[in-house]
Formats: structure tokens, sequence, C-alpha cells
């Protein structure tokens, strides 16, 4: 996993973000015969030749194209698809300027 202080260093000094979006993950912790879940905000970061997850990083030659798909719920589901596979992110709001900024530097 990255180091975040490093990488918000790294991005302050060397790059700029073009966009970022919230996703969430959702944990499960059964303590005491009690069942919680746990939901954390984390952020995809577009800049000019990379996506930035927390855990992973998608040059964007290995990126074919990005998707959304909303649910009943109020969770969507964006969607990488890369040359590794599908990539998918629980969102709570619509991701399009995220995509169109994506498809922009695509172009």
């Amino acid at each position: 996993m990255f180091q975040w202080k490093q990488i918000i260093f790294y991005m302050e000094v060397h790059v700029r973000i073009i966009a970022s979006h919230p996703f969430i993950t959702v944990s499960r912790k059964i303590d005491w015969n009690q069942q919680q879940y746990i939901e954390k905000e984390l952020y995809l970061h577009l800049f000019e030749d990379h996506i930035l997850s927390p855990t992973d990083k998608f040059l964007l030659d290995e990126v074919w194209d990005m998707s959304y798909r909303s649910s009943n719920c109020e969770i969507g589901f964006l969607y990488l698809h890369t040359n590794r596979g599908l990539f998918s992110f629980q969102v709570k709001s619509e991701p399009n300027q995220f995509i169109n900024l994506y498809r922009n530097l695509k172009k």
C-alpha cells in the first residue's frame, strides 16, 4: 500500500491533479457477536499520465475505457477497463466530470 504522506509530497512538488473523485469501501467487522459495517471514503486521482487509487496506479496507456453504471440504491459503480482486467469502484455520486476529463486526455 502507498504511503499517503509521500504521495501528497510527490503531488505537491512534481505533478498536478487534474481531477479527483470519491469512492467508498465497505468492510465487515464482527465483535462480541455484533456485526458492524465500516464505510471508508477514498479517492481516485486523475493525472496527465495515470490514475491513482490508494492501492493501484494505472498508466493511461493501460486504461482502455472508463464507464459508470448506476443502481437502484444510492451506490453506483465506476469501472476502469484496463489491460490488467476490470476494476470497479463503488461511488455515491455520478463521476461524469471525472470520466469526461479522462476521455479528453485520451484524445
